[in-house]
Parts: structure tokens; C-alpha cells; sequence
């Protein structure tokens, strides 16, 4: 005879796990990786009047989540080997709470994809169907493991649905990481998230030269970082307002000027910044930068010697590309000469002659130079024009 006693010890165990597993994923899941996401809803909602906790957020939201499986618990009754499904309402808010982005006028909606979570509640309500017309065996006494197992499967499910509902792109993580890092002046941090990828947007891109002209890097790093926007990545688009803070007013102190809503064309705004009194050192590599990534060598070499003295001090990326302008001009209108940069390039242009397949050539020089100005002067295609 199956024994009420060990059915309800298998209970109580299968309830203390279960709750247990959800209890870890939620703190984990809303510190670790939605902190930033959060801290930028509650930053909009409140019109910046307060201020997200991680630690005690995610402590507080997982309590309220327990709370509702509880009520759930009352109103549903589960077989032991479904016990798991009373977490699926939690699971659903869990995912759509962090599912937001940031709107204009201090907003935000909700970017889920309301199909696939039509789907999943409906798979959901089909599992329940089974759930309640087969019930546990009354009879025999069944080893707790195989209640167990089955329950890790369903609550696996669950915690999967959580991720593909909610907002989990990299690079809008990233963002919001790196802006709140800006925001904090911890600016060798903001450079550091997500560094060893490939996945940028302009916005990221933006940050991450604020960043490096912060700590005097911006000529010697510009390159270690992926520039897909040309000289348009310098500086946030000024139609973008879903940044969480108003980080860009520091951008523009730092500059000593700010474009006007009609200026699209970066290089332009920085040209005209430059010749203003009020224009920063800061403003003067920007626009340097601005022409290397435009890949205009003449402009560059023209501007150089108004900003620095042309000598070995120089940033890194101004010597790789005076040495390639030196090297594409017969008649330079500056001579520079640096033998181990002047090596580098060699072995940079040889390295490249060895594959004929244009693809195969640019991912195999990237890997050995992605980080120098060489690679992105042959291999990087610009932008169309704003």
C-alpha cells in the first residue's frame, strides 16, 4: 500500500526543491543579469526621482514571485509529477517584467514577442489538461527521484521561457552596463563590457570613445574596438532619447560645443567645432579620429601638425596612419618614419597576400591586425552617407 506518510514527505521534499531551484534562478537571474535592465525602468518610471537597487530588488521581485505561485497553489492542484507547473504564472511575469525598453518622454513598453508566448501558454494549458486527467498512482510506493526528474524537466521549460521572452539582447545590456559605468566616471569599466565581442551598435560605440578620450586613449585604442558607423560612431545619434541618463551633456562639456538638431554629419559639426575658442583638446582628436574613420588620409595629415607635434609620441593609430600615408604618397606633404611600425605594415600586407578569397583574407587579417588602423583602411566598408 502506497503510505499517505511517504507521499507527503515526497511532497514536501519536491515543494522545498522546487522552490528552492526557482528561488536561486530568480535572485540570479534579476542581480546578475537584468539588474541594469530594471534599474533603467524603474530610472524612467519615476522620472529619475529614485534609484534601483539590484540586491534588494531582486530579493523583493522574487518574494512577490513566490507569493503568486502560492496563490496559484490554492487554485490549481497539481500531481506530484507536475508540481513544477505551479511556477508558470511567476515565470510568465518574471519574463515579461523584464521585457522592457525605453521609450520617448520617460516611458518604456514591453518588447515581447507576443506570438511564441501565445504558444506557451497554450502548451502550457494542453500539459495541465494531461496533468489533471492522469493523476499520480494511488497505489505502490514510486521511488521520489522519478517525481523529481520530471520536475526539473518542467521547471528547465519554464526557466527557458523566461529567457526567450524577455529582453536578453546583448548589445542593449551592454549599453545600459556601459552607460550606467559612464554616468559613475568609472570609464576603464565601461570599456570593458563586452570588449572581446564583435556585436556593437552606434550608441555602444559612442559610450566606448566618450570613454576612451576620458582616460587619454582615444588615439591609441580607437581600433580595439569595432567600428561599424565610420566617423558617425563618434557621437550619439541626437534623435536618440533612450538613453537612462543624460550622459550626453557631459559628452558635449567635454567637447566644449554641442551640434545643432540638423547637423547629421559628425566630421562637419567637429571641423567647425574645432575652429571655436571654446573647442577642448578633446574635440581636436575627435576630429582626427573622425577622419581616420572616414579613411581621409589627406584631411588628416593637413589637421595633424595644427593638434600635436609630429613626432614618435604620437597616439598609436596616428603613426600606423601617417606610415600607410607615406606609403600610398609619392610626394607626402609630411615624412614620417618609424621602422617598427614600418615593419609592422609590411608583415600587415603580406600577411593578407597569402589568401585569394576576399573573405578568407579580411577574417584571417583580422584576427592578427583587427586592431590596427591598416585593417580597418582596407577592409572595413563605410557607411552611406547621413
Amino acid at each position: 500500500m502506497y503510505k499517505p506518510t511517504y507521499k507527503k514527505r515526497t511532497a514536501r521534499m519536491i515543494s522545498w526543491v522546487c522552490g528552492s531551484l526557482f528561488t536561486l534562478f530568480s535572485l540570479l537571474y534579476l542581480f546578475v543579469m537584468q539588474a541594469d535592465l530594471l534599474a533603467t525602468a524603474q530610472h524612467l518610471l519615476s522620472k529619475g526621482q529614485t534609484v534601483y537597487s539590484p540586491l534588494w530588488g531582486a530579493v523583493v521581485i522574487t518574494l512577490l514571485l513566490l507569493l503568486l505561485q502560492g496563490v496559484f497553489r490554492r487554485i490549481m492542484v497539481y500531481p506530484l509529477r507536475f508540481h513544477a507547473l505551479y511556477y508558470f504564472p511567476s515565470c510568465v511575469v518574471l519574463g515579461l517584467l523584464t521585457s522592457i525598453v525605453p521609450q520617448t518622454g520617460w516611458n518604456v513598453q514591453l518588447s515581447t514577442n507576443w506570438i511564441w508566448l501565445t504558444v506557451c501558454i497554450f502548451l502550457y494549458t494542453l500539459v495541465t489538461w494531461t496533468a489533471l486527467h492522469f493523476p499520480d498512482r494511488k497505489n505502490g510506493k514510486q521511488n521520489a527521484f522519478s517525481f523529481l526528474w520530471v520536475n526539473f524537466l518542467w521547471l528547465a521549460l519554464q526557466f527557458c521561457m523566461v529567457n526567450s521572452i524577455a529582453n536578453t539582447k546583448d548589445v542593449y545590456h551592454y549599453r545600459l552596463k556601459a552607460e550606467r559605468y559612464l554616468v559613475e566616471g568609472q570609464d576603464s569599466l565601461a570599456l570593458q563590457v563586452g570588449a572581446k565581442l564583435l556585436q556593437a551598435d552606434r550608441s555602444l560605440t559612442a559610450m566606448r570613445m566618450f570613454a576612451l578620450s576620458r582616460e587619454n586613449l582615444l588615439g591609441e585604442k580607437l581600433f580595439d574596438f569595432p567600428q561599424y558607423d565610420g566617423s558617425q560612431g563618434l557621437l550619439p545619434c541626437f534623435s536618440d532619447t533612450t538613453y537612462t541618463h543624460d550622459w550626453t551633456n557631459a559628452l558635449y562639456k567635454h567637447l566644449g560645443g554641442k551640434p545643432g538638431k540638423n547637423m547629421k554629419d559628425n566630421t562637419r559639426f567637429l571641423e567647425l567645432l574645432s575652429q571655436r575658442p571654446s573647442a577642448t583638446a578633446a574635440a581636436k582628436d575627435y576630429l582626427l579620429c573622425a577622419y581616420l574613420l572616414d579613411k581621409d588620409l589627406d584631411a588628416f595629415v593637413t589637421v595633424l601638425p595644427r593638434c600635436h607635434e609630429v613626432n614618435d609620441n604620437l597616439p598609436l593609430h596616428y603613426k600606423e596612419a601617417l606610415v600607410l600615408y607615406n606609403r600610398l604618397h609619392t610626394t607626402p606633404a609630411i615624412t614620417y618614419k618609424n621602422s617598427v611600425i614600418e615593419t609592422n605594415l609590411n608583415d600587415f600586407l603580406h600577411y593578407g597576400m597569402q589568401y585569394t578569397h576576399a573573405t578568407e583574407r579580411s577574417n584571417q587579417c583580422r584576427r592578427m591586425y583587427g586592431n590596427t588602423y591598416w585593417w580597418y583602411y582596407y577592409y572595413q566598408e563605410l557607411p552611406a552617407q547621413p
